[in-house]
């Protein structure tokens, strides 16, 4: 109830926000009716014979905007009228409100709308689940292949050099005897490769 008189105020605006900001003439006077509400006039009570026609067109400019506030107010009566009567004496408007299959349906269909509403047409859920979800997965993507391939194909060819130099300082370290070891494996191998190839 404390915000009901603040609401009123702005519904008695609301009302007449069409009227606003469309041109009187649209052969090029540049004045809408705002500035011309605005604007002191000194032949306020001399009658022209083009003020009809200027409201006129004002009207015509300005019935689509002001159907769209009504369409609206029109919506949210029936969205938030109480279901039931508080005044038990009116069975007219309580005979209305019988449950049946009608009744439950458009219920249904009213609670559809009301959550659509209730949602912001569900744009919030969309967004989040196409787009954030999305462009998540595309980032944690991106960063994989970055770690693992741009980054990881210099860091694996460090690796493999650190690697092979480190195999052949532990070999070439002038040792006659790692020399013999790795002379005799390696004929040792092909010895076993060529008896098991001629059986």
């Amino acid at each position: 109830n404390t915000m009901l008189f603040p609401i009123l105020i702005l519904i008695i605006f609301t009302l007449f926000v069409g009227f606003l900001g469309i041109p009187f003439n649209q052969d090029g006077v540049n004045l809408d009716i705002l500035s011309k509400w605005l604007t002191p006039s000194i032949n306020l009570l001399h009658k022209n014979s083009n003020n009809s026609m200027d409201w006129y067109e004002f009207c015509k400019d300005a019935v689509f905007s002001v159907s769209i506030a009504f369409f609206g107010i029109f919506i949210a009566f029936f969205l938030y009228k109480p279901v039931y009567s508080s005044f038990q004496n009116l069975d007219l408007i309580n005979s209305f409100v019988k449950m049946g299959p009608k009744r439950i349906f458009s219920d249904k269909i009213k609670n559809g709308i009301y959550d659509w509403s209730y949602n912001r047409g569900y744009i919030d859920a969309f967004y989040g689940t196409f787009f954030t979800v999305g462009i998540r997965k595309l980032a944690k993507f991106a960063n994989f292949f970055d770690r693992r391939i741009i980054d990881g194909i210099p860091n694996g060819a460090g690796f493999m050099s650190f690697f092979v130099a480190e195999v052949i300082k532990s070999v070439g370290g002038g040792r006659i005897s790692s020399y013999l070891f790795f002379y005799f494996s390696y004929v040792s191998i092909c010895l076993l490769s060529y008896y098991f190839l001629n059986l």
